[in-house]
């Protein structure tokens, strides 16, 4: 896991509670994105298939009273980071995260982590109004765009990839919908602060593809290619290129 400096304070404070460097890594992953996981996840985070390894783990933070062990079927086991002091290391001493889930969100909030977890130090995840803020304020993003997109109401991971151009990520999550209904919501709310951006991509995650196509088609009709006479010019962002052609696109992925 890639870190930046209010990062490494974050984690290096966690390591001070008892925990190694990536058992701290981890747990400052679950609060910024889920507030709850499973012993899969953090086997995967620390590159581990199964063991002592998150047994210890789990001992520790259950006896430190930061994590609270959920059965939610039989022989199936839930955890939820719980413990107020580790969201206010993270600078989230608010955070709806610690707070107990409907057994849906709960679903939805595994997979967000699933995501986060499979692209950790490939994207710079934006895990803040304000950091969100601030990076949109160097396309001229207004705050009530902003707003605009936060009525969606849901928790949603908003990342950047650098490579030669600049292309920001807006990540949807399907916790198992009927229709494509809360997708095509989820598109209205964000068209304006979309629009706004040079590059972008829309990531549909699911834990099944019955929906994709159905997203895709609705993902080109309200997002067609724009024809150069409607497109505007953008300034270089942080050494990054943009394009003069802005760049929407919709990517499906399974989890």
């Amino acid at each position: 896991m890639s870190t930046r400096p209010g990062q490494y304070d974050a984690i290096d404070t966690i390591r001070c509670l008892g925990y190694s460097e990536r058992q701290a890594s981890f747990i400052y992953t679950v609060a910024v994105h889920s507030g709850y996981f499973l012993r899969r996840q953090f086997n995967f985070s620390v590159q581990r298939r199964r063991g002592w390894i998150a047994a210890n783990f789990l001992a520790k933070a259950k006896r430190a009273g930061h994590v609270r062990e959920i059965q939610c079927a039989p022989g199936r086991l839930l955890y939820q980071l719980c413990a107020k002091q580790l969201y206010r290391i993270v600078g989230q001493k608010n955070s709806p995260n610690r707070r107990a889930k409907s057994p849906r969100e709960v679903r939805r909030r595994l997979i967000m982590l699933d995501y986060v977890l499979a692209h950790l130090g490939k994207q710079e995840f934006l895990e803040t109004d304000a950091s969100r803020r601030k990076f949109f304020a160097q396309f001229g993003v207004k705050d009530d765009v902003l707003a605009s997109a936060s009525k969606f109401g849901e928790l949603l991971p908003v990342s950047v990839r650098r490579e030669k151009t600049l292309t920001v990520l807006f990540t949807f999550i399907d916790e198992g919908q009927r229709s494509i209904a809360k997708f095509e919501r989820f598109l209205s709310a964000h068209d304006k602060l979309l629009c706004s951006l040079p590059a972008f991509e829309v990531i549909y995650v699911s834990i099944a593809p019955e929906l994709f196509k159905e997203a895709q088609d609705l993902f080109r009709r309200l997002f067609p290619v724009r024809p150069a006479t409607h497109l505007k010019k953008f300034p270089v962002i942080g050494g990054q290129i943009s394009p003069t052609i802005p760049k929407a696109e919709l990517i499906v992925e399974l989890v």
